[in-house]
């Protein structure tokens, strides 16, 4: 009788069946950690600043309206998780509602992440590929800039989200109407959930699936009634010329995930397009060897994102047309100023997943074959690397929108001194980003709340 000998196992399988055991463990993790994150990639100025519709239409309608502002559109559709969590941010005291709103968003955008993590892991098997896939939630270069940590421009990530639920197929019953739940909040919170719509036509004998797809067609569904019955107010500006619109997916989309946002413009005006072009036909090299050796599923996965990527940019500028997207007649001295803008966040997610993907597959192959047979796939996983650590490396605090203020809490004692001077005020209105104004009843000023501003 022989005894087969004891092979030690390597450290990816102990990684792996670590991760087996304690699933939980690991989504806490994740999610902890990308809250965490996003909290950090914001300057502390930014932390105590409203930006735009956070405090002005949110928080204020929340404070003034209660309740019932739940189902009040804005601008053409519903903004159900910004208003969910407004409600809940005024019944804080008042000091803290710009720092909880901020938290708040943080801490959805590390939810979303481990949404995205647990969706991806029949399409993105490999462990380390799929935590950066969920991290780009909140590791995509451009996102602090104006969708990180507020509520106006959560609909961001929840567009990515709803992307690969969309994508999913769950284990069980019980994951698919966790998920479905998910889908509803977040279609009747983005209204290009639409662009969705494409990916409900395969995997259509799957009972769980569409359980899932259920909650996102009821938001989607729901979210047209809203855009048709209370349009937003159309846009008069002059069209944006196609190759404005071609020249500004390469700078909002394609060059952010190899240039950092501070050095941006500078590689612009001495290079033109050239480095966005060398980065974009390094992601469509790890798209075709994808293509090559991916499942079906894989291949549909890359299709969708790269069609999807430029279809979210050409749709977003043509419909919100403005002066400063007419890239392509900008002087070389006009880009090193390059105005960069929050349409270019998710298509560049898009883009980004790609080479994880073509990574995936490259690691589970890379045994297949000896010799010369394998630099294919070492090829694509020194691609997607370098890649990620060019992603990677613009970790750290980012300049935003909001990085100047006006910070909340030293406005307050002037507001309840306010207050106080005249009986017949009730309400005040206190500053925020891009000139506009958040109004604050004097109820919540006048209960001892704005001691710690003093």
């Amino acid at each position: 009788m022989t005894v087969a000998p004891i092979v030690p196992r390597s450290r990816s399988h102990r990684v792996r069946d670590a991760v087996g055991r304690r699933p939980v463990l690991l989504l806490v993790a994740l999610g902890l950690a990308c809250a965490v994150v996003a909290w950090l990639r914001l300057p502390a100025t930014a932390h105590d600043t409203f930006w735009a519709e956070d405090g002005r239409t949110f928080v204020s309608s929340a404070a003034l309206g209660g309740p019932s502002v739940l189902l009040q559109p804005y601008a053409g559709y519903l903004h159900t998780i910004p208003r969910l969590v407004a409600t809940v941010v005024v019944l804080l005291p008042v000091s803290w509602w710009a720092l909880a709103t901020t938290a708040a968003a943080c801490a959805i955008a590390g939810g979303l992440a481990v949404v995205v993590f647990v969706c991806a892991r029949e399409l993105v098997p490999w462990l380390p590929a799929r935590i950066f896939v969920a991290g780009l939630t909140v590791l995509a270069p451009l996102v602090p800039r104006e969708v990180l940590g507020n509520l106006a421009n959560l609909h961001s990530l929840l567009l990515w989200t709803l992307f690969w639920i969309a994508l999913s197929r769950p284990r069980t019953t019980r994951a698919a109407v966790v998920l479905s739940a998910v889908a509803l909040l977040g279609a009747l919170t983005e209204i290009q959930a639409v662009f969705l719509a494409p990916l409900l036509l395969v995997r259509t004998r799957d009972r769980r699936v569409w359980i899932v797809r259920a909650g996102l067609i009821a938001g989607m569904v729901a979210q047209l009634v809203v855009t048709f019955a209370w349009p937003r107010a159309e846009n008069t500006n002059p069209a944006v010329d196609p190759l404005s619109i071609a020249y500004g997916y390469l700078i909002n989309a394609v060059l952010p995930l190899a240039v950092p946002q501070s050095q941006l413009g500078h590689v612009l005006a001495a290079t033109g397009p050239a480095v966005g072009l060398l980065v974009l036909a390094v992601v469509l090299g790890t798209a075709v060897y994808v293509f090559l050796h991916g499942t079906r599923g894989q291949r549909l996965l890359v299709a969708a994102a790269l069609t999807g990527s430029v279809l979210l940019y050409v749709v977003s500028v043509a419909t919100n047309p403005n002066a400063f997207y007419d890239y392509a007649g900008l002087t070389p001295t006009q880009l090193d100023s390059v105005w960069l803008t929050r349409y270019g966040v998710v298509p560049s997610m898009l883009l980004a997943l790609v080479p994880a993907v073509a990574a995936s597959i490259a690691y589970g192959r890379r045994r297949l074959r000896r010799g010369s047979g394998q630099w294919p796939a070492w090829s694509v996983l020194a691609a997607a690397g370098l890649c990620a650590a060019l992603i990677i490396a613009q970790l750290g605090p980012q300049w935003t929108r909001r990085s100047d203020g006006p910070a909340w809490q030293p406005q307050l004692a002037s507001a309840a001194e306010q207050c106080r001077r005249d009986d017949e005020v009730k309400f005040v209105n206190l500053r925020e980003t891009i000139g506009w104004k958040v109004t604050v009843p004097c109820r919540y000023l006048d209960d001892g709340t704005t001691e710690d501003s003093r």
